[in-house]
């Protein structure tokens, strides 16, 4: 079933519901506020003839009918009602009216009571009407039975009925028909945007966004769906950047490593070659390795990979920096300025640290300290190398870019990218600018939770 007739239905039974109360009320009410009249008017009228009774009958059992009970003034005809003495045994006494009311055994036992106050209600048919019965005890014995003839309130019922009936069908299908219409104005958009969706699983093409027309929530629900789109389609474009990039850069490593291993291949090759020729092997195949891991690092979903927790800056930054020491035998000084707390995922940081510092160690000539600054939130490796040319700035954290005076280092290209991605995923800022002493200057910039306190940390020495 779609959207459009479920909204339909469901405000058609809500208007069934909300009409169905308010009729079955409204005839409810109306009826007993009619019926309430009758009884009213026939109690009224039973009190004034039991008074009129009480003076003038002076035997308590009546033993045959009597002419006129009632007295002259309560023998005003009326051609709706009936008025009728019951005596103790069951017998008419006297009857006024276009007839006679049946007296049935509860009237017998109430008329033999002889207890005043004593009343019956009820509604009953004579000769093909309907009236209103009440019976009253009279004290001295006997009872006094008023009927009305209730006709014309009962057909009111019934027409009452009738057009609530008429009414609240007419009501029901109109605000069905308003639901339906109202329900189509909002799921055609929806609509659209599913078959849209089908479409683009379809065909594969992220490049085209969605052009709907439409408003609030649904507007909304549009834009959203663009911007997935817009985000599926970069990162799809990425995926086929990165495997263009991959493949050219395993390519001049696997044709080094081929070269070389059928150099080995001759029998008449001096032993200090073959050893050169092995050791190249090796530092090929440990690019590679390198080459694999940074490749799987960028193309896996970090985000998924573990959940961020509150660090404090100085202490892992002094840890990578200590063990980039150990690793590489050279200085790493760490100078730190109200060093924050952050909320960042671990491993990812420390990977993007450890990248900014085996950069700025790989560029930096022998002997000369890599400086690390951390100034609140900000973080900054300070080298010694040639520096990074202002024109080439803007690519370096670009997968596989290498600045031409830096082409023929080793390396993968990919560290930095590795240190845009963290910052990517974390809403930080990388920045690249010159060192104080000549060489070049890369870090980030992270999002504090809260301001710790001064420290300063030299990592041990050469």
């Amino acid at each position: 079933m779609t959207l459009r007739s479920r909204l339909a239905i469901a405000t058609g039974g809500i208007a069934f519901v909300a009409v169905g109360t308010l009729a079955a009320g409204a005839y409810i009410i109306a009826s007993h506020e009619l019926r309430s009249q009758v009884d009213a008017s026939l109690s009224s009228r039973a009190s004034t003839i039991v008074r009129e009774l009480n003076r003038n009958l002076e035997q308590p059992r009546f033993p045959g009918r009597m002419s006129s009970p009632l007295g002259p003034t309560l023998l005003q005809p009326e051609f709706d009602a009936i008025t009728q003495v019951i005596g103790f045994n069951g017998g008419i006494l006297a009857s006024l009216g276009p007839s006679e009311l049946v007296v049935h055994a509860d009237e017998l036992a109430l008329a033999q009571s002889a207890t005043d106050g004593l009343s019956l209600l009820y509604n009953t048919i004579v000769q093909g009407s309907s009236y209103r019965v009440l019976t009253v005890s009279l004290p001295s014995g006997g009872a006094l039975q008023l009927g009305r003839d209730i006709t014309d309130i009962e057909d009111a019922r019934a027409g009452m009925r009738t057009w609530l009936i008429v009414f609240g069908f007419g009501g029901i299908v109109m605000a069905a028909a308003a639901g339906w219409f109202i329900a189509r104005r909002t799921s055609k958009p929806i609509e659209q945007l599913s078959a849209s969706a089908v479409e683009i699983a379809a065909t594969q093409d992220t490049s085209q966004l969605i052009d709907i027309k439409a408003s609030g929530e649904v507007a909304d629900l549009v834009s959203s769906f663009n911007t997935m789109l817009q985000a599926l389609g970069n990162s799809v474009a990425q995926q086929k950047q990165l495997v263009q990039d991959a493949s050219h850069e395993l390519r001049t490593p696997l044709t080094s490593l081929r070269a070389n291993s059928e150099l080995l291949e001759r029998t008449d090759l001096p032993q200090h070659t073959r050893e050169a020729i092995i050791h190249d092997i090796r530092a090929e195949i440990d690019e590679l390795t390198a080459l694999s891991s940074e490749l799987s690092a960028l193309a896996s979903d970090q985000r998924s990979s573990e959940d961020p927790v509150e660090i404090d800056i100085a202490e892992v930054v002094q840890e990578v920096a200590e063990r980039a020491q150990r690793r590489s035998g050279r200085i790493v000084e760490l100078h730190s300025t109200t060093p924050a707390q952050v909320l960042v995922r671990p491993a990812q940081f420390d990977r993007a640290l450890s990248n900014l510092i085996d950069n700025a160690i790989k560029f930096s000539p022998a002997g000369s300290k890599i400086d690390v600054f951390i100034k609140g939130t900000r973080i900054e490796v300070h080298d010694s190398g040639p520096g990074i040319a202002p024109e080439d700035r803007q690519f370096v954290f670009d997968r596989f870019y290498r600045a031409t005076a830096t082409r023929a280092m080793p390396g993968s290209g990919l560290g930095l990218a590795i240190v845009k991605q963290f910052a990517d995923i974390h809403q930080a800022t990388t920045f690249v600018g010159a060192s104080g002493t000549g060489g070049a200057m890369v870090g980030l910039d992270l999002a504090p939770t809260t301001t710790g306190s001064n420290s300063a940390h030299t990592v041990g020495t050469k």
